[in-house]
């Protein structure tokens, strides 16, 4: 060890290379522990959504008066559109059994997907994660039950990113523009956007019933 200490002192350029091959070697320890930490929490998280999600379906798999009643209004929208995936995974034909649905139950299904994709405020990520005829449903029922800014937001991301439209080119830099526009809507109009839904969910409540 003394010689080597010796050896050392001097050649100094071997001490130097010695001390930046130990600091690489404790940044990439500090960065293996960080992303350990950071995956393992992704997977609570991961997990606690599932679970939550399993609560839900669980809550709301047999509708009935009192699943009307709660004040958790997001959670009422998330739980109806949760019944009405179910019924559909049921079929044989999901998309026959959507078309075939009353329209009250496609809005609200429409608008469980519009908010569950959208939950880390890119409103975009519904319309890039879907396509007809649920985005076609999404924008009638934004326009019925919704309506004012939302709605205007909604059509406009609607019309740059529907096929069908031919008139208005995608365009990223808008796209942008339309989703920051949203976080302002919500964090402004949150509380009245969901009041509106559950107010609609249970003005059609024997629908949903039946």
């Amino acid at each position: 060890m003394r010689d080597f200490f010796a050896y050392i002192s001097t050649h100094w350029y071997v001490g130097l290379i010695l001390l930046v091959l130990l600091v690489a070697a404790v940044l990439m320890w500090i960065k293996a522990v960080s992303s350990s930490q950071k995956n393992r929490a992704e997977r609570e998280a991961i997990i606690a959504k599932l679970e939550k999600e399993k609560a839900l379906r669980n809550e709301f798999r047999k509708l009935n008066e009192n699943s009307f009643n709660i004040d958790d209004k997001e959670k009422l929208l998330f739980g109806v559109g949760a019944n009405i995936q179910m019924f559909l995974e049921k079929q044989e034909d999901m998309n026959k059994a959507f078309d075939e649905m009353p329209e009250v139950k496609k809005f609200i299904y429409a608008l469980n997907y519009v908010f569950e994709d959208s939950q880390d405020g890119e409103l975009s990520k519904f319309f890039k994660a879907n396509g007809q005829p649920l985005t076609g449903e999404a924008v009638k029922a934004v326009k019925e039950i919704i309506g004012g800014k939302f709605s205007e937001v909604f059509t406009a991301l609607y019309n740059m990113t529907d096929d069908d439209v031919e008139d208005v080119s995608y365009d990223e830099t808008k796209i942008a523009e339309y989703d920051k526009s949203f976080i302002e809507i919500m964090n402004s109009e949150k509380t009245e956007i969901f009041s509106k839904i559950a107010q609609y969910i249970k003005t059609n409540k024997s629908i949903f019933l039946g």
